[in-house]
């Protein structure tokens, strides 16, 4: 394969850039390097707040445009915002009403760069452990700002996880229900996503998203992959991902997703 068209590629971060230790392998930051050197567009559209996929893009010399909070917020080259979605709040405060209390899902609150919920328990403190950071703890969310996501994380391999994210999508509140995790369910407003974050970014270098290869392993992935000009879906993805995919590679640590880009763009990584 070869680059043809295409002038720049989107990743998704956990399961796909990052290893499972939620690192960038050395071969995956020097493709990265090559593809910005020849004036690609390198940019990250992941569900992680924003304060996480800012740390990552500048570990990668990358000062934007990247993309957080699945779309909800979306920076520019110079750190600039290019897009806000808030969810209504009539609809927050009904989820909140109707989940806070339940102890199977943590509720999280991402508004901006603040990242709240009402108590550190063991599911936020092990998001905690992969995002780098903590959260602000407020009981009851008694003073919240403009929300642009609410992530449910219930517990690994429960069953719970399918059912809240049939039920959520059924509210009809405006909202859009994606899964990142088996246990994680993300809710932004309807019309937000990656492939609409993608769309943005693209526009935002003169590009479309038709000139971006994107590469993803989760259900919110889909929307990205389909708007893109390649999509490549990790092999550990789901169905409806794979299916979206023009091109399946392995998992994210045995380096067939770098192999992969490099074939594509004619950079091949530094061993």
């Amino acid at each position: 394969m070869v680059s043809g068209s295409f002038r720049g590629v989107a990743f998704d971060l956990d399961g796909t850039l990052l290893r499972s230790d939620h690192a960038i392998s050395p071969e995956m930051r020097s493709l990265c390097s090559a593809l910005t050197g020849r004036g690609l567009l390198v940019t990250l559209i992941s569900s992680r707040p924003p304060r996480s996929v800012e740390q990552i893009a500048a570990s990668l010399g990358l000062s934007g445009p990247w993309a957080a909070l699945n779309g909800a917020f979306v920076v520019g080259s110079g750190g600039e915002s290019l897009d806000r979605s808030p969810l209504p709040e009539a609809t927050v405060e009904h989820i909140l009403a109707r989940y806070g209390r339940d102890e199977r899902i943590s509720l999280n609150l991402y508004a901006g760069f603040d990242w709240i919920v009402q108590a550190a328990d063991r599911r936020v403190r092990a998001e905690a452990d992969i995002v780098g950071f903590a959260p602000i703890v407020d009981v009851g969310f008694a003073s919240r700002p403009a929300t642009e996501k609410l992530l449910m994380i219930t517990d690994e391999g429960s069953r719970d996880n399918a059912r809240l994210a049939e039920e959520l999508a059924s509210l009809d509140d405006g909202i859009a229900v994606a899964r990142s995790k088996d246990n994680y369910i993300e809710i932004t407003r309807r019309e937000i996503d990656k492939g609409r974050a993608l769309a943005l970014i693209a526009a935002s270098r003169g590009l479309s998203a038709r000139e971006m290869v994107a590469a993803g392993d989760g259900e919110n992935d889909v929307p990205m992959l389909k708007a893109c000009g390649l999509p490549i879906a990790m092999g550990h993805g789901p169905q409806p991902l794979k299916q979206a995919a023009a091109l399946i590679v392995g998992s994210n640590d045995d380096g067939s997703l770098t192999d992969a880009i490099g074939r594509i763009f004619g950079a091949a990584p530094a061993r």
